[in-house]
């Protein structure tokens, strides 16, 4: 049944008085960020000069765009004239974008101490789920900058980032860990160096281990053998291990949970084909080991049994599919520059839109909370964030069609090429054309 003219003044008027973030413009978006723009962007060296681009609120909405719209520099250029933000080359805005990659960064890291802040300051435990994802430039190897991710899942948000270039390792310390917090972790994290401080820090930790990786000592003190003990189980087990760790040795719980039959078969499938690829001797102990899920964790046994921290290693898999939001609706691996400076700039930036998103799905989870924790027709966070991003990017842009008439003379400058030793083939099409057309005459 279609709305009436009432019923859509009702929802204008509705969508008024809430607020929602998907009306405001770009005036208000900016004060979600909540910093100091123009101190920051002196302070990084962002903005030294006015030329052209007369406030760090202008700049920041450049970059935004260029980083949100994809398109070339010179149209970036056609669009900041048509929005008044100023008359650029594509020179100029590469040199603004790439020469502000420290203040980007210090937004992010604003953003992030923010929420920090507002997230401890919540009672209860929070369950946090860390991984990292590779990023690479064009004709790279696809493996050239590493971007290590940290999400609260009560909250569904990102508390923590860090990007790296490949040589960044993927580890526990990079996080900062609290009392009042689960970490879970997948097996690229199992290393003493940065499960110490976690553990140091009183906060629970879930974590899969490879049966080789980590040195573990048994209840005497002994070295703990994995594969021994593996071979006598045949259901759900643990055993209690210790850890040296350089912040000193903690008591840990062993978990082993054997595959079912089927699913065995097909991790020992995917293992031997792992090792053919990349041509390297198959143990056999790492063949047993495949058929078995084996989780390190400090929780206490009395409230968390082996069943419910295999639960929790499971939601792990909510960051896989966060990264895969990031890559496929905020575009992460569509990086279209080398130069380190520039890529670091874009990729921040990409982190400043995320942060930006996450405060737009929080606005809604206040506003429609059963939404997010319905289980029989549960909220897709994908069409949420695929919906606020298009909506964000629409914001940043502006109506700039509607100045397009008038300034459309002035856009020769970035519409036109730049002067080349080869003439453009159209271009010698038509002035041929015309030669023939005025010289010669047909019967």
């Amino acid at each position: 049944m279609e709305a009436t003219v009432a019923q859509k003044q009702q929802v204008r008027e509705g969508w008024e008085t809430e607020g929602h973030p998907l009306l405001e413009s770009w005036e208000r978006m900016e004060e979600k960020i909540g910093l100091d723009l123009e101190r920051t962007a002196r302070e990084t060296k962002a903005l030294q000069r006015k030329r052209e681009i007369g406030s760090a609120k202008d700049l920041l909405r450049l970059i935004l765009f260029y980083v949100s719209s994809n398109w070339s520099l010179r149209l970036v250029g056609a669009w900041a004239l048509l929005n008044g933000i100023g008359f650029l080359s594509d020179v100029a805005i590469l040199k603004r974008v790439r020469n502000s990659q420290r203040w980007i960064g210090t937004l992010v890291v604003g953003l992030l101490q923010k929420r920090a802040t507002a997230l401890q300051s919540m009672s209860g435990v929070r369950l946090r789920v860390v991984d990292a994802t590779t990023i690479g430039i064009p004709g790279g190897t696809g493996m050239d900058w590493r971007l290590h991710l940290s999400i609260d899942l009560g909250n569904l948000c990102l508390d923590e980032v860090e990007l790296t270039d490949q040589r960044g390792g993927e580890s526990l310390s990079r996080f900062t860990a609290h009392n009042n917090e689960i970490m879970v972790a997948d097996g690229a994290y199992p290393y003493a160096s940065g499960m110490g401080p976690v553990l140091q820090s009183g906060a629970g930790l879930v974590v899969r281990i490879h049966w080789r990786k980590l040195p573990l000592l048994g209840a005497e003190g002994q070295h703990f053998e994995i594969i021994p003990w593996l071979k006598t189980l045949s259901t759900l087990s643990e055993t209690s291990v210790s850890m040296h760790t350089p912040q000193g040795q903690f008591p840990l719980r062993l978990i082993a949970c054997p595959l079912p039959p089927e699913q065995a078969a097909e991790a020992r499938r995917r293992t031997r084909l792992r090792h053919q690829r990349k041509r390297k001797r198959l143990h056999e102990n790492t063949l047993l080991a495949a058929g078995f899920v084996l989780v390190l964790t400090n929780l206490a046994a009395d409230t968390w049994s082996p069943q419910l921290v295999l639960v929790l290693y499971r939601m792990r898999w909510q960051i896989e599919l966060s990264i895969k939001r990031l890559k496929s609706l905020l575009e992460f691996d569509h990086v279209r520059a080398k130069d380190p400076r520039l890529v670091q700039t874009y990729l921040l930036t990409k982190l400043l839109l995320a942060l930006l998103i996450d405060q737009m799905s929080n606005h809604s989870s206040l506003q429609h909370p059963d939404w997010f924790d319905a289980l029989e027709r549960p909220l897709s966070v994908y069409r949420l964030t695929a919906l606020f991003y298009d909506a964000f990017r629409q914001i940043i842009a502006g109506p700039w069609v509607s100045a397009l008439p008038l300034f459309f003379r002035r856009l020769q400058r970035y519409l036109c090429d730049s002067p080349r030793a080869r003439p453009q083939q159209l271009a010698w099409v038509r002035a041929f054309i015309q030669h023939i057309s005025a010289s010669r005459s047909f019967p």
